[in-house]
């Protein structure tokens, strides 16, 4: 699907392409939004601007000289957007920016949060999206935008799991079974979070390639304004990647403190098991011993042979229980 905007009245629009036969005049295009393109829209496209839109195979190429490069004098530029982190399920978006000093070409094949809302974005501040230049680095904003949102629910969540792990000893005591089951839930709680982070992490990394990239390659012709947001987009992320960093090395720790409570619960469950086994253990060597029935055995026909052996086996079974209790060890 492609979408043009143009500027009407000093604000950025989508333009109404009913008349044009789908393909409004260039001179009237500022930025032209690819989604789920078909190779026929692609191929308008590229005679429309005289340059080649990148495929979908050549998005999703992860070295750098395949991300950031020049292409008859436009610059071609692929960011990794997170989509989907607000449904429970993170996913990779690429997005490619092909930008010139008079018009933007995005293409994707995702319809991550920045996109939705950006023209809501331009309808509050018409004066930052009157360039190709500016509409990017407003893109650009929205995406870190975003990727500080997510990374806001990320810690909120971990602060969740901490105090359901570390600080809900108050709460009524929980069977076994049902306390295991609620540290596996957690486990893949965390390992979503880890995943979301590990996107964001690329994300942060493909912008912090990008920004520069884009800075250089406009030097010429970039706008004072445009410099300056590009500047803090910068410094935006250097804060993000801090940030990213120090959620990371929580979940790492809260994924390792629920693997030991849950290695402490079976540990707890092995040890009573091999307690049960010492304590029964003197009680069955008694009741061998006496149910053997040799012929010279003196307690064989004695009247209270029954009950000391009852007796001796009881007392084999108290005295190491006594000696566990004593040492601290129940």
């Amino acid at each position: 699907m492609m979408t043009f905007y143009g500027l009407r009245a000093g604000r950025l629009v989508r333009l109404d392409t009913a008349s044009t036969k789908g393909i409004p005049a260039l001179t009237e295009t500022l930025w032209i939004d690819l989604r789920d393109p078909s190779h026929d829209e692609e191929k308008t496209v590229e005679t429309l601007l005289n340059l080649q839109v990148p495929t979908r195979q050549e998005m999703a190429e992860i070295e750098e000289s395949s991300r950031l490069y020049e292409d008859r004098g436009a610059l071609v530029m692929t960011a990794v957007v997170i989509d989907g982190a607000g449904e429970g399920r993170p996913a990779r978006a690429q997005v490619t920016f092909v930008l010139t000093q008079t018009h933007l070409v995005s293409v994707r094949y995702a319809d991550p949060v920045p996109f939705r809302t950006f023209e809501a974005k331009c309808e509050r501040q018409p004066e930052l999206h009157t360039s190709s230049d500016r509409i990017l680095a407003s893109l650009l904003d929205s995406i870190v935008e975003r990727a500080a949102d997510v990374l806001e629910l990320v810690a909120a969540d971990l602060n969740e799991v901490s105090v359901r792990l570390f600080f809900d000893d108050d709460q009524p005591r929980r069977r076994p079974k049902r306390a295991e089951d609620e540290l596996q839930v957690l486990i893949k709680r965390l390992g979503r979070k880890n995943m979301t982070m590990a996107i964001l992490r690329e994300s942060v990394l493909a912008l912090s390639r990008l920004v520069p990239f884009m800075r250089q390659g406009t030097s010429e012709w970039l706008t004072d304004d445009g410099t300056r947001r590009l500047k803090m987009i910068e410094r935006d992320l250097r804060s993000l990647s801090a940030y990213e960093g120090q959620l990371s090395s929580e979940i790492v720790y809260l994924h390792e403190a629920t693997l030991g409570l849950i290695n402490l619960a079976q540990n707890r469950i092995i040890k009573v098991f091999s307690i049960a086994a010492v304590l029964f253990l003197p009680p069955t060597v008694v009741g061998t011993i006496y149910g053997m029935n040799f012929e010279a055995m003196p307690e064989l026909k004695w009247a209270f042979g029954y009950p000391f052996a009852l007796l001796l086996m009881g007392l084999s079974a108290a005295l190491p229980y006594y000696w566990f209790k004593r040492k601290g060890w129940l």
